[in-house]
């Protein structure tokens, strides 16, 4: 085994004769896997670390790699693995997906589970670890993309792939600020393609509706903040804003329209409850979060016919008269 490092932050080259040598670099590098294959063995690994992402370019002869359940321990770094096929063919299988990847082809998996690659020939990927916050998809969401084809020979895979492949062409080239920036524009752009894949593939499945409800108990939730908004919504569950916005569509909403109704809801709750009546009605705004008085006056009137006070005024009178039918009737049985 031969290996030449430049600096830690540099971009680290590494070739192997041998699976055995190979299992020594590759198997614990990132998390704890098991690697089979036949002899004669040959591999080369080139890799760097830009903002916390490891990115490698593996060229490789046939192989098998696996993530067993015993590897995984409960507090593993919640990490997600990107592989862009280069050249040969891989298979990637995870929580019951298979995804049979040719050349330009993406898929994602999850470290935190099970998962296995298969490489029948000789092969080249292009392999991205990073923390799963840096995808910009819901926790929620990602068992349902694991191990699925992204093609990149239609749709946006056809602009998205050339990038990747050429970011793999040009390790070397990226350090400092600029590779920052490279880095992030490459998980945007995967986040893009998986984003596409459930827009055409998974609109009405169970998992748009699973997010929508999280974000919605999110948001029920945290009615009574004031700094409640769309925009720290979608970073809590690692969307961006144009996914979450989507997502409301369906409902014919939007974030903040949902957000305010919400919690005029609560408002007007309150207004009715008579064990509440000592509480002014800017307390019960600010409760609820609005902040501005008169802003809540207009919008409630505007929702409910009647300004607050004159909404609890007949909400009082409604109960008296709602109790003194129940001793009429009370009396008259």
């Amino acid at each position: 085994m031969s290996t030449s490092v430049q600096t830690p932050s540099a971009l680290e080259e590494c070739s192997v004769d041998s699976l055995r040598a190979w299992r020594q670099v590759v198997g614990n590098r990132f998390v704890p896997l098991q690697l089979t294959g036949p002899e004669p063995f040959a591999g080369t690994l080139r890799t760097t670390v830009i903002d916390g992402t490891h990115i490698s370019d593996i060229c490789a002869s046939a192989h098998r790699v696996e993530r067993r359940a015993a590897d995984i321990v409960a507090d593993d770094p919640e990490h997600l693995k990107l592989t862009l096929q280069l050249s040969g063919r891989g298979v990637v299988r995870q929580d019951g997906h298979e995804a049979v990847l040719h050349e330009g082809d993406v898929a994602v998996y999850d470290t935190c589970r099970p998962y296995v690659l298969d490489y029948p020939d000789s092969m080249r990927s292009l392999v991205m670890v990073f923390p799963h916050r840096m995808l910009g998809l819901s926790a929620e969401l990602v068992p349902s993309m694991t191990a699925t084809r992204l093609a990149g020979d239609s749709g946006i895979g056809r602009v998205i792939s050339p990038f990747m492949t050429h970011l793999a062409e040009n390790l070397t080239q990226i350090s400092g600020a600029p590779g920052v920036r490279i880095v992030r524009s490459a998980l945007d752009l995967v986040t893009a393609m998986l984003s596409d894949e459930l827009l055409r593939h998974h609109s009405s499945g169970e998992s748009w509706r699973q997010l929508l409800s999280a974000v919605q108990r999110y948001i029920e939730a945290n009615l009574d903040d004031p700094e409640l908004s769309a925009s720290r919504i979608a970073a809590v569950h690692y969307v961006s804003l144009r996914h979450l916005q989507y997502l409301f569509s369906h409902e014919n909403q939007t974030v903040s329209g949902y957000i305010r109704q919400q919690r005029l809801e609560r408002c007007r709750m309150d207004l009715l409850d008579s064990s509440l009546v000592d509480r002014s009605i800017l307390h019960v705004a600010h409760r609820w979060g609005f902040s501005d008085a008169s802003h809540f006056s207009r919008i409630f009137r505007a929702t409910y016919g009647s300004s607050p006070s004159e909404y609890r005024r007949g909400g009082e009178a409604g109960q008296r008269s709602a109790a003194g039918a129940e001793r009429a009737d009370y009396r008259s049985a």
